[in-house]
């Protein structure tokens, strides 16, 4: 038989174990689609051994990104309650903005069926669905981000890219297992520097490494913070926006930043001259070592900045203005960043939050 043969004789025998499949399926009640191969056919065949034992948990996250795989969730267990086999056959089905249902299949793996999908539009909406057999897991509908980052329940290092100058400059960063007495156990993370003035240290989330562009938003940056200092002779620490993580200058381009500052905190700023210039600060020392939230809104035009203990609420600064020093606005990109800087420099924070904002 030929080449050509052999295929066409292959492709019909297939044919048959594929619709006897389906009559198999079809038999016991399990459901299949039409777009199912012969080997997700074969892979549903699981549940006539494995019944599932009802509806199954999911697990989704509350947002998305444009451009970022978001991972949707299902439980796999058997009516036995134990885990039903690897490859073991999921359906998701997702539609953006009410449209189509796009289905897509996970396979289970230790008890739970994964999906990655890639979210390609800000301001959509998915609905996602899942179903186990003819269980129905978990709907919900996740909204798309152009940008988002948020610290899980543990803090990491790795998750952030330290930026600094000069390039020579000493600065540690690491992992604290507790934030401070005020938090508890939480851990958080540590940057400090040695002595020295014309230097900075820059911590930016890796996942915006590549900076946020504010041409279409706005920006909310949201942090706990624990205000500390290596030398007294002279310290600054907090969050800011940086224009540019490319630094020739320990002040470098623009910088809009919210800090704490030796006697005062508050809301400072600098351009191309690289001098540190007050927009609003208000008197007393946040307490070192503390623990403050410390909350930055920007768009371009509006700026508003909140510091309130992280958890009475109590507000030590607090201050808006539609009014911005020309260096700083309309900036089209930014890197949000926690920063240290001057003769000192020393910071803990955690519980990151950074989304799209507007000030309409």
């Amino acid at each position: 038989m030929s080449i050509a043969g052999n295929v066409v004789d292959t492709n019909n025998k297939l044919a048959i174990v594929r619709n006897n499949l389906k009559a198999l399926l079809e038999e016991h009640g399990i459901v299949y689609y039409s777009t199912d191969d012969i080997f997700t056919l074969a892979r549903r065949a699981w549940f006539l051994v494995y019944p599932t034992n009802g509806a199954q948990g999911g697990s989704y996250s509350t947002d998305a990104v444009v451009g970022q795989p978001i991972n949707f969730n299902v439980t796999m267990r058997g009516d036995d309650d134990n885990d039903l086999p690897d490859g073991s056959v999921a359906d998701f089905f997702v539609s953006v903005n009410g449209g189509g249902e796009i289905h897509l299949i996970g396979k289970s793996l230790n008890g739970e069926a994964s999906c990655p999908f890639v979210p390609q539009n800000s301001g959509d909406v998915l609905h996602v669905r899942s179903m186990v057999n003819d269980w129905a897991g978990v709907n919900t509908d996740i909204d798309v981000y152009a940008f988002r980052y948020e610290d899980g329940w543990e803090v990491n290092t790795d998750d952030y890219t330290l930026v600094k100058y000069p390039t020579s400059a000493t600065v540690n960063v690491i992992e604290v297992d507790e934030f401070n007495s005020d938090y508890d156990y939480a851990n958080g993370i540590e940057v400090s520097k040695t002595y020295g003035a014309p230097q900075a240290a820059y911590i930016i989330p890796t996942i915006l490494l590549d900076g946020v562009d504010l041409s279409d938003t706005g920006i909310h940056f949201s942090a706990v913070v624990s205000p500390m200092y290596s030398s007294s002779s002279g310290w600054a620490c907090g969050i800011c926006l940086l224009n540019s993580k490319t630094l020739t200058h320990c002040r470098d381009n623009k910088i809009l930043e919210l800090g704490a500052y030796p006697g005062k905190k508050g809301l400072k700023y600098s351009g191309t001259d690289h001098t540190i210039t007050e927009i609003n600060t208000t008197s007393g020392q946040l307490t070192i070592n503390g623990a403050f939230r410390f909350d930055l809104w920007y768009d371009g035009s509006y700026v508003k900045a909140v510091i309130e203990h992280y958890w009475n609420g109590t507000v030590y600064y607090s201050y808006e203005s539609s009014s911005l020093p020309s260096a700083i606005a309309d900036m089209d990109t930014v890197f949000p960043a926690f920063m240290i800087y001057d003769y000192g420099g020393k910071i803990r924070f955690r519980d990151t939050l950074i989304e799209p904002w507007s000030s309409d």
